[in-house]
C-alpha cells in the first residue's frame, strides 16, 4: 500500500491542476492526484490538507464525505467556489490572486500528512482494551516519528500507569483542557517513554473533558507521529463518542463468552461502530472466533492468547509490550500492521 501523503489534489487534469501541483512541489510534500472518489475515503482521512479544483467540488461535495480540517476548493470562478465551501467544510483560494495563500497553506506545518488514529475498545469491562492500546503504543513506536497514546477514559486512573510513566514530567489533561484550533508540536510538553508520547488523565479531581480541546489534540498529534492510539474507556460521555469519531480505525476486544459477546454488539449499537475490527479475548471454554464474528456482525481479525504475566506487569509499572510473553507480541505485531496497511511510515 503507498505510503500516506502530505497533499491530496482531487483534481482533473488541467491549468488548476497544474498550478496547484507547483506550488506542492516547491514545498517538496508528497502528493497524491485523484479523481476517483470512490476510493477517496483513507486518503481524505490522512492526507495533511487536501486542495479540491474546481472541475471537482461539485462531485466531492455530493460524496458526504465528514468533515476535517484543511481542506480548500481552489480555481479562478470564487463565487462558484462558495457554492461547494459549506458542505465541505472548505476555504475558497481564488485564482491568480490567491497563490501566494496557496503557497503559505502548504508551508505551514499542517500540510504535514496525518497519523492514523485507532480506538480501542472494550465491548465489556475487564478484557484489557487499555493494556491492548498500550500495547499497540508501544510497537507502533518504532516507526519512524514514534506514536501516540491518548487517554480518554476518566475512570481508568490513568494510562500513564501501563507504561511506567506516572513520575515522567508532563502535561496531562488538565494543562490541555483549554487547547483549541491547529496545535503545533506537542512533544516536548508531554510525558515520553520510549518514543510514545503519552496524553493521560490526571488522578485527582474529575476531569470533565470536552469535545473541541480532545479534537485539538489529536489533530495536533496526527501531524507529528506515526500513529495515534486512543483509549475512550467504557463512558459514553461526548469525549468518548468524539474519540470513536475522530478515529479511523475500531479495535473492539471482546470476551469470548455469551456474556462478552452480548456485551460488545450493545457498544457498537451504542457507539454506533460502523465497521469495527474485533480482537476476541479467548479463555478455556470460550466460544470459538467464528461464533463470535457471526454473533457480533463484524470480523475477527486477532485473537488475544491468556497472559497472566501482564496483570502482575502492570502492578509493577512494567509497560505491557515488555511484560508480556512472545505470543501476545505477536498479535499485537499482526494488528499494528492490519490498522496501518502494512506501512512502515
Amino acid at each position: 500500500m503507498a505510503e500516506r501523503s502530505d497533499v491530496l489534489v482531487v483534481a482533473g487534469t488541467g491549468e488548476a491542476q497544474d498550478l496547484i501541483l507547483s506550488a506542492v512541489a516547491a514545498q517538496e510534500l508528497a502528493v497524491t492526484v485523484t479523481t476517483d472518489l470512490d476510493a477517496i475515503a483513507t486518503p481524505w482521512r490522512e492526507a495533511g490538507v487536501v486542495l479540491v479544483a474546481d472541475d471537482q467540488a461539485e462531485r466531492l461535495a455530493a460524496r458526504a464525505l465528514p468533515h476535517r480540517d484543511g481542506v480548500y476548493l481552489v480555481g479562478w470562478d470564487s463565487r462558484r467556489l462558495a457554492t461547494w465551501s459549506t458542505p465541505l467544510a472548505a476555504k475558497v483560494i481564488g485564482l491568480p490572486d490567491g497563490s501566494a495563500w496557496l503557497g503559505a497553506v502548504l508551508a505551514d506545518g499542517s500540510a504535514r500528512a496525518r497519523a492514523p488514529v485507532v480506538a480501542v475498545l472494550g465491548g465489556s469491562g475487564g478484557v484489557g482494551a487499555s493494556t491492548l492500546a498500550a500495547a499497540l503504543a508501544q510497537l507502533g513506536a518504532g516507526r519512524p516519528e514514534g506514536a501516540a497514546l491518548v487517554d480518554v477514559d476518566p475512570a481508568g486512573g490513568g494510562i500513564d500507569l501501563l507504561l511506567g510513566a506516572e513520575q515522567v514530567l508532563g502535561w496531562r489533561w488538565p494543562g490541555l483542557r483549554a487547547a483549541e484550533g491547529q496545535l503545533g508540536d506537542l512533544r516536548p510538553q508531554l510525558p515520553v517513554v520510549d518514543r510514545v508520547s503519552v496524553v493521560s488523565m490526571a488522578r485527582g479531581a474529575s476531569l470533565d473533558l470536552a469535545r473541541e480541546p480532545l479534537a485539538a489534540v489529536i489533530g495536533g498529534l496526527r501531524s507529528w507521529h506515526s500513529l495515534v492510539v486512543v483509549d475512550p474507556g467504557r463512558s459514553l460521555s461526548p469525549a468518548a463518542r468524539e474519540a470513536v469519531r475522530l478515529a479511523g480505525r475500531h479495535l473492539l476486544v471482546v470476551a469470548g463468552g455469551i456474556r462478552g459477546v452480548a456485551a460488545a454488539r450493545q457498544t457498537v449499537a451504542a457507539l454506533g461502530l460502523e465497521h469495527p475490527s474485533l480482537v476476541l479475548r479467548r479463555w478455556p471454554g470460550g466460544l470459538h472466533a467464528d461464533l463470535v464474528a457471526e454473533a457480533v456482525g463484524f470480523p475477527v481479525v486477532a485473537v488475544l492468547p491468556e497472559e497472566r504475566a501482564l496483570r502482575s506487569a502492570a502492578e509493577r509499572g512494567e509497560p505491557p509490550a515488555s511484560g508480556s510473553r512472545r505470543s501476545y507480541r505477536r498479535v499485537v505485531a499482526t494488528l499494528l500492521a492490519e490498522v496501518t496497511g502494512g506501512r512502515d511510515g
